[in-house]
């Protein structure tokens, strides 16, 4: 950034090739949108639970309305008149005067779209007069009852959101003010209640940022040429700026050709683009550990200084990457940097030598303590004179810890080895590190510790990771480690935490409706232990089909032993994996090879589904027949069943879904083939596991026909039999361990459908899920430790 030549006072013409839209979407806009929506839902969840602490806060805020002079009242109620209708045409006027006459345009059909939201979200509301959002909307003090939402105020801010107030203070006080006096105004004349103007603005927001974002936004962001003259006044004479491909969506970048000749790379940076990059880096921070996230790039002037930093120090130790030749701002919210660029080729075919040259230039790096980040093929390049010229740093740190320098060494040879193989990249990295070094890159190599262009590549190159991990275990001797735990938490966590808490709230909600008291004492006890009984039998039935399944002979206790341990991995894990993670370990245990336990279990789960969907359609069909045990099914059913069925004929209509289709669900499908070809030739073991699944099914259906008898419910077995089929399939889709919360949902209400009433189904369903889901939990922990101690599992 030195030894530039002083401004000249004459003008040159540059010749700037670019497309420039003369509207466009902002990233930021559409982040805006994300999280004003999820501003919506909480203030309708605390609208409807903080109900009565709303109401009372506003019975004081009324009473204190109710002191003021009359006078003040009459003044509050005209001046909120005034500026409600004067900001709109303020606001029309000063769109007039800059011109902008498309965007008032659509302002002003925002402004009717909000009011058309508004009201139509009040006549849905309407229709539902007992909901409780509807009641914390309009419940005021004193009985008075009003609009759920308010259509002006919604109107309002989606106009605003449109025309733009927000960057100028003038423009936000004011319609701030004239917030405050129409809000105070519809409050004091009962007009209002505090949660309805507060999600009707915001609302509001919502409708405008939406339409904004959709129709797009006035470009105003630097073009070419006020790039050149900004670059011009810092001594940078410039004939030619030509827009090129951005590598990433944080930054426009041109290709500019100097007075002298020289090519240079003017990477140019908006506000808007970094807010957007921020949102995915902030979700890295918030899910990796601290030493794994990338750094948070909340505003322009620290990821340009970043950056800046990173290749001035890259370049004072002596590695060869592009030199920074300037970096500058071109308006108040844009800065630009500028680099040499290099006269060198991307590295496709490496030689060992420059395998070596590139572990060289890292090794300097880390050295120093900076690592780079951005060491992908395609960006690492060769100069005429075979020097390796590593790419621009981008992500990269200063002071980095050792963590940060070992994922560096992750990413390279992931590089190097799609570029030259498993076994020349690891040979290579041997030759410059050692093997401890290397070996430590194992726990971390995985992809949710890469970078997402690193990430990207794993996922094109199949099997790449794998093979470099078994590469270095191979070279150095090494046993396979345990992979690093790199992830704060898990979405999947998460989701499953929020579906538990839902669930609560189901169950609770149901027991709400029920005296227990009284329907306890009046249940008939001796069908408890047939409930039991038939909870027992399940796993039986599970381990005679998982026996069935297997060629291998099986210690059928330790079998039946292994489907109680899988009840308790599978209410601590999410859900269809605890189970599955078990019999895995327990089929390696008993001495069946991989390949045998992964077809053995998919053919497993495949037949399972078949008599699943069997019997759920014999049942269906029997119950239909019957005189009085008709189940009645809803027609948005077969609406539900066409539209599932019209997506998935959509779907695999596209070639992308075709050939995804065809690399995840082919394979196993002709390796469960090729085991039921086996089992088909050996009849007694396919009947032992078509028997098995089939008395799995049977034994919980007789558990749930025992639990609702249990409380004098009338029910047929085979209508029964729909209930808990229908019941157990909704259940398997649930986010929670074992379908909590869902299948007590699906069942009660399957119950009451066929006439059940709402207490026997209630209690009914509850003595079944204690049989078969909570009392199997601890006796599985036991199960599970015993057959640890004999390394059964």
């Amino acid at each position: 950034m030195t030894g530039l030549t002083a401004p000249r006072p004459e003008s040159f013409h540059v010749d700037v090739v670019e497309s420039r839209p003369a509207r466009v979407r902002r990233p930021l806009d559409l982040v805006r949108l994300t999280g004003l929506v999820v501003v919506v839902v909480l203030l309708a969840g605390l609208a409807v639970v903080g109900r009565d602490t709303s109401r009372g806060a506003a019975g004081d805020l009324a009473r204190l309305l109710g002191h003021l002079p009359a006078v003040f009242e009459q003044g509050l109620r005209l001046a909120s008149a005034f500026g409600g209708l004067a900001l709109p045409l303020a606001l029309m006027v000063r769109e007039v005067v800059r011109g902008h006459r498309r965007r008032l345009i659509e302002a002003v059909f925002t402004g009717l779209l909000g009011i058309g939201v508004a009201e139509g979200i009040n006549r849905i509301l309407a229709h539902f007069p007992s909901s409780g959002l509807y009641a914390a909307l309009t419940d005021r003090p004193g009985g008075a009852t009003i609009r759920p939402l308010d259509a002006y105020l919604t109107a309002l801010f989606a106009f605003a959101a449109v025309v733009g107030v927000s960057h100028e203070r003038s423009w936000r006080r004011l319609l701030g003010a004239v917030t405050a006096m129409y809000g105070l105004s519809a409050f004091a004349t009962a007009h209002a209640t505090l949660p309805s103007l507060i999600i009707s603005l915001t609302l509001g927001l919502v409708v405008g940022v939406a339409v904004r974002y959709v129709a797009g936004s006035v470009n105003d962001r630097p073009d070419g040429t006020a790039i050149a003259t900004a670059l011009g006044r810092r001594g940078l004479e410039l004939t030619r700026l030509e827009a090129t491909a951005a590598g990433a969506d944080d930054h426009r970048a041109y290709r500019a050709t100097t007075r002298t000749g020289g090519q240079l790379a003017v990477q140019v940076f908006d506000r808007e683009l970094i807010a957007s990059g921020a949102v995915y880096n902030l979700w890295r921070i918030l899910r990796l550990r601290a030493e794994l996230a990338p750094a948070p790039a909340l505003s322009l002037e620290r990821v340009t200084e970043h950056r800046a930093l990173l290749a001035m120090a890259a370049r004072s130790i002596g590695v060869a990457t592009p030199r920074l030749v300037a970096g500058l701002p071109c308006g108040p919210d844009t800065v630009v940097l500028v680099y040499e660029v290099a006269v060198a080729e991307p590295l496709e075919e490496p030689t060992d030598r420059q395998l070596d040259q590139l572990w060289t230039a890292v090794n300097t790096l880390h050295g120093h303590r900076v690592t780079h980040r951005g060491l992908t093929a395609g960006e690492i390049l060769i100069d005429p004179a075979g020097r390796i010229v590593l790419p621009i740093p981008v992500n990269g740190a200063l002071f980095a810890s050792d963590l940060r320098v070992t994922l560096d060494r992750a990413q390279l040879l992931l590089t190097t080895a799609q570029l030259a193989g498993a076994e020349r990249a690891v040979s290579s990295a041997r030759r410059n590190i050692s093997d401890d070094e290397l070996a430590a890159v194992l726990p971390v190599l995985q992809p949710i510790a890469l970078p997402a262009a690193t990430r990207s590549a794993v996922r094109r190159h199949g099997g790449l990771l794998e093979s470099l991990r078994d590469e270095i275990q191979a070279q150095t001797n090494h046993r396979p480690p345990q992979l690093a735990n790199v992830e704060r938490f898990r979405p999947r966590a998460i989701l499953s935490i929020v579906a538990v808490i839902v669930a609560g709230y189901l169950i609770v909600a149901q027991l709400s409706s029920v005296d227990l008291a009284t329907v306890f004492s009046q249940a008939r006890w001796r069908w408890v232990p047939l409930v039991l009984l038939a909870s027992a039998g399940t796993y039986v039935a599970a381990a005679v089909s998982l026996t069935g399944y297997v060629r291998e002979r099986l210690s059928f206790p330790r079998t039946v032993l292994t489907q109680v341990a899988a009840s308790f991995a599978g209410f601590v894990t999410p859900p269809a994996v605890g189970g599955l993670a078990i019999n895995v370990r327990y089929l390696r245990a008993s001495g069946v090879a991989p390949a045998g336990i992964a077809t053995s279990l998919g053919l497993s789960q495949a037949v399972n589904f078949a008599s699943h969907i069997v019997l759920l359609v014999a049942f269906a069909a029997v119950t239909g027949a019957a005189t009085n045990d008709n189940v009645p099914v809803p027609g948005w059913a077969f609406g539900a069943l066409g539209g599932v069925a019209a997506l998935i004929l959509l779907a695999l209509a596209l070639p992308g879904a075709r050939r995804w289709f065809a690399a995840r669900m082919l394979p196993p499908l002709r390796q469960a083939l090729t085991r039921l070809s086996d089992l088909v030739t050996t009849p007694a073991k396919l009947a032992q596991a078509l028997l098995g699944a089939l008395a799995l099914n049977g034994a919980y259906i007789a558990a749930l026909w025992f639990a609702v008898h249990a409380f004098h419910g009338a029910i047929g077995f085979s209508a029964a039999a729909v209930v808990y089929l229908s019941g157990a399939a909704i259940g398997s889709v649930a986010p929670t361990p074992g379908g909590l919360g869902a299948v007590e949902l699906a069942l009660s209400t399957g119950l009451a459908a066929i006439g059940i009433p709402s207490t026997a189904a209630v209690s009914g369903v509850l003595l079944f899920r204690l049989a078969t889901f909570w009392l199997p939990v601890p006796l599985g922990w036991l199960a599970l430790r015993w057959l640890r101690r004999r390394n059964a599992v």
